[in-house]
């Protein structure tokens, strides 16, 4: 697939060629038919299609590379096996190379999106942090979310009759049911988060302008990283910039501004300002505690 991306256009010879060059091949052929089985699991993976151009050399290129583009899921995806080839081909500098660790349950995380993609129920057995005892959920999954290296689950728990999320490191057992359910046509991903950073999500909010002074370097980062798709830049001065945002004020958000320090600096709206001032004093008497015994 990225080789595809890479060359816009390419024929098999120059699969095969560029394949004998690895150290996966030992100087073998590429075989035509393994060729058109990879070519078929690529779009069925990817959901692309790969047609060949008579006009170009009998090149295949990705037909609907605009529709795969727009997709987020896909792109991570991709990013994702462009990585883990990257790291497999760096045997000999594998000591060299140190690795974030994701606790997650890769079981559950395939079981999950099995039941994603063919709309079955999940029993999901859940311990979260705050409790010291397990509880079965019926779930029927609606998406899943990656945030701060952990996946979760979102769907209509029938126990809590709303929607919840369920974080796959806090699954105890996973099991995929035989009933299917029906996805609901008005419910978007997208527009669920819409409004959000992070996964947590009340209905009851409303959205905000939000916005934010950021302070030397980090303007970089959120040039290059922005906190959220939302994200303007209004102002920008030699010492800082000015971002805005239209979010509604969750503890996540809270959190990633807290977590940036003296870098970033809220402007508006009074009420975020003060709840972050409110934390902030919280954090500061604790401390003040600390140093009083």
């Amino acid at each position: 697939m990225q080789v595809l991306l890479q060359a816009k256009y390419i024929t098999y010879e120059e699969i095969n060629r560029r394949w004998k060059n690895t150290d996966f091949s030992d100087g073998n052929d590429f075989p035509k038919r393994t060729f058109v089985q990879c070519k078929k699991g690529v779009e069925e993976m990817f959901e692309v299609n790969i047609d060949c151009d008579p006009a170009q050399g009998y090149a295949y290129y990705i037909a609907n590379l605009d529709d795969f583009r727009k997709n987020k899921s896909l792109q991570w995806l991709l990013n994702s096996f462009c990585t883990k080839e990257l790291l497999s081909e760096s045997e000999k500098v594998k000591d060299r190379i140190v690795y974030e660790e994701i606790p997650e349950k890769a079981e559950y995380l395939s079981l999950a999106l099995d039941a994603l993609k063919n709309n079955l129920l999940l029993k999901i057995t859940y311990q979260p942090y705050s409790e010291s005892e397990t509880t079965d959920y019926v779930v029927h999954p609606y998406c899943m979310r990656l945030y701060k290296q952990h996946w979760y689950v979102l769907g209509y728990s029938e126990t809590h009759k709303d929607l919840r999320h369920f974080a796959i490191n806090r699954m105890v057992d996973l099991e995929i049911k035989s009933e299917t359910f029906v996805y609901p046509d008005d419910f978007s991903p997208e527009n669920y988060y819409g409004n959000s950073v992070g996964i947590y999500v009340d209905k009851k909010l409303l959205a905000k302008q939000v916005k934010l002074r950021v302070y030397g370097n980090e303007v970089n980062y959120f040039r290059s990283l922005p906190l959220h798709n939302s994200q303007r830049e209004v102002f920008t001065e030699k010492e800082y910039s000015d971002f805005v945002y239209t979010l509604c004020e969750t503890p996540d958000l809270i959190a990633e501004i807290l977590r940036k320090g003296s870098k970033v600096e809220v402007l508006e709206p009074q009420s975020l300002k003060e709840k972050i001032a409110d934390e902030l004093n919280r954090m500061l008497n604790f401390y003040n505690r600390k140093n009083d015994k």
